[in-house]
């Protein structure tokens, strides 16, 4: 009976208090804080700064009275990068002596600070693309990492950034990617992916990337010179070259489209106010 009433008085004690852990950063802070704000799929409007038209995002009212189920794959649809579309930016980027990858899904660009507390700033959306220049072209001899952003429909250039070995690219989150800008180190880029495997992917691909010095800038000790090759053959002429052949056009851009897209936007704006500038200016 005692080894009753023992037992019962230390199972009716009070379980001991877990270690209290470590506070959180202000990064993590600010990447939850972003995460909450903006990647949330289920009930909040998915903000889109380019790629789509006003026409094309949808509240959350408007989804549940609309039937729900079919609305939501629909929008995650919307989010894929298909098959057509990472050709069609591969075909735009891609170049000789270069390595050209496309991610599969849609990302979020976020720019920020070292002293701004993890405090993030939307700047563009698009399709993040790796290229890889090898430098062994006359007009490109420096080897490079560029990360770039590119527009969904036009594959025009948002932002792009060299990768060196400064850059400290890492996985802040499941989906949320930092890394310091070549310009100016102070200055931070964070790419929130619409997919966690497709994030996933882009950081296998430029982890191995980054792990050969030569692609970072980095100088390897004991390094030769390549010994030079034969001579080139000469060119042919220009009446021995024929038209172009198996042609398939895959990108097409109309004036149409400039409030679709915010590169045509600007771009048009641009071009407009110097072809006023040039009939304003006297002869």
């Amino acid at each position: 009976q005692q080894r009753r009433m023992k037992t019962s008085q230390y199972a009716s004690c009070p379980q001991l208090e877990e270690e209290q852990k470590d506070p959180p950063t202000l990064e993590a802070q600010g990447i939850h804080q972003l995460t909450i704000k903006y990647d949330s799929y289920q009930g909040l409007l998915r903000r889109r700064v380019s790629s789509v038209g006003e026409s094309d995002v949808t509240t959350s009212d408007e989804t549940s009275a609309s039937g729900g189920t079919e609305e939501d794959s629909d929008g995650q649809d919307r989010l894929q990068v298909t098959e057509r579309e990472r050709l069609q930016v591969e075909t735009f980027f891609k170049g000789l002596k270069t390595q050209v990858f496309v991610c599969g899904s849609l990302a979020n660009l976020y720019l920020g600070s070292t002293s701004s507390d993890g405090q993030w700033e939307l700047s563009h959306t698009g399709i993040p693309v790796v290229i890889l220049d090898m430098g062994e072209t006359r007009s490109r001899r420096r080897r490079r990492i560029q990360l770039l952003l590119a527009e969904r429909g036009t594959c025009f250039t948002l932002w792009q950034d060299t990768i060196d070995n400064l850059s400290s690219y890492r996985v802040a989150g499941e989906a949320f990617h930092t890394l310091h800008m070549s310009v100016d180190h102070s200055r931070l880029a964070g790419l929130s992916f619409d997919c966690p495997g497709s994030a996933a992917d882009l950081w296998t691909h430029l982890e191995r990337l980054m792990a050969d010095p030569h692609n970072i800038s980095l100088s390897v000790p004991g390094r030769r010179k390549p010994k030079r090759g034969p001579k080139p053959a000469s060119l042919p002429n220009k009446s021995q070259i024929s038209q172009p052949c198996c042609f398939q056009h895959i990108t097409s851009v109309e004036a149409g489209d400039k409030d679709r897209y915010i590169s045509l936007r600007s771009l048009v704006s641009v071009v407009r106010e110097s072809a006023v500038d040039k009939q304003a200016s006297p002869l």
